[in-house]
């Protein structure tokens, strides 16, 4: 990770960070109402601000509009993949969300998330901030409880002593100190998956022993949102997955990735019959879909999971 000019002072005393808006306008904005009112020095997004509902030309209009310093999260990435017309994801049936998305978005709102940086320096000084959307260098990795000294001696290798590093991208607060470095996951603005369905977002409060996190959460028109989505060409253009989406904002848990392990065990027999070729057609998901069964699942939680490079 090179260091570069941090965004803000280092004697900045708080920054509101929010992340994983993923497309719901009602979500991002009661946090910049509630932003508003808590009177804080400076604001930052950590990347994901598309997919997942039906509003992401709103939210990236709303973010650019404000001049919110924002990072590249893995759904904005999908977007520079996707500007290659050969690329794999259009030919798969589970990307039909991010590929509704790449159609409806203007080329100069496309163009700004896909040149967003994958990581930000916000704060040098004796309590250095960075912020990256998963983990330095991979906007998918998770950082959980499961990380050895060696994990989080790599996650911190590149920073000076004393940072604290943001991340967002699992939906679910966490935090955790390691020597004299402190990590923070924030929580999601638009899509939480920690069973409370309230948006969320944090404040970062400088004190003497470094940054403090403040959890918010804030209840917002989800049964709007909920409305305004499943009438929505996103719902019904963007397939499985959109449906799987809505299920996610509905209950505040984890449906995708559920429905992906149980996807994959389907297309493990159907890659033993006659003519199978491999990615995931419309076919095979719908086919997956009927014979899923939430309720036989067990409670996704990230901290559970082994470390996913």
């Amino acid at each position: 990770m090179d260091a570069t000019t941090p965004l803000f002072s280092p004697d900045i005393s708080s920054i509101a960070i929010l992340s994983d808006i993923h497309g719901n306008i009602r979500a991002l904005d009661a946090i910049l109402d509630d932003i508003t009112g808590q009177k804080v020095d400076a604001v930052a997004c950590n990347g994901d601000l598309i997919t997942s509902s039906a509003h992401a030309e709103a939210v990236v209009k709303r973010i650019r509009s404000l001049g919110i310093p924002t990072t590249r999260g893995n759904h904005e990435r999908y977007l520079v993949e996707l500007s290659d017309p050969e690329h794999i994801k259009w030919k798969q049936d589970n990307w039909a969300p991010i590929q509704y998305d790449y159609h409806m978005l203007n080329a100069g709102d496309r163009q700004w998330l896909c040149d967003l940086p994958e990581t930000m320096w916000l704060c040098n000084g004796s309590s250095p901030l960075v912020m990256t959307h998963a983990a330095p260098g991979n906007d998918t990795g998770r950082v959980t409880a499961q990380f050895s000294e060696q994990d989080w001696a790599n996650i911190f290798t590149d920073l000076p002593h004393r940072s604290t590093l943001v991340g967002s991208h699992l939906h679910w607060f966490w935090q955790h100190r390691w020597q004299h470095y402190h990590f923070i996951r924030t929580p999601s603005a638009g899509l939480p998956l920690d069973g409370d369905t309230r948006a969320g977002y944090i404040i970062l409060h400088r004190t003497e022993q470094g940054w403090q996190a403040e959890q918010r959460r804030l209840s917002y028109d989800l049964e709007g949102e909920l409305a305004t989505f499943r009438q929505s060409d996103y719902y019904h253009k963007g397939g499985v997955i959109a449906h799987l989406f809505w299920e996610e904002l509905r209950t505040a848990r984890w449906w995708i990735v559920p429905f992906f392990a149980h996807l994959r065990r389907e297309s493990a027999f159907a890659a033993t019959m006659p003519g199978y070729t491999s990615g995931y057609s419309h076919a095979e998901m719908t086919s997956a879909l009927k014979t899923f069964n939430r309720t036989l699942t067990p409670e996704y939680h990230p901290g559970a999971l082994s470390i996913s490079s």
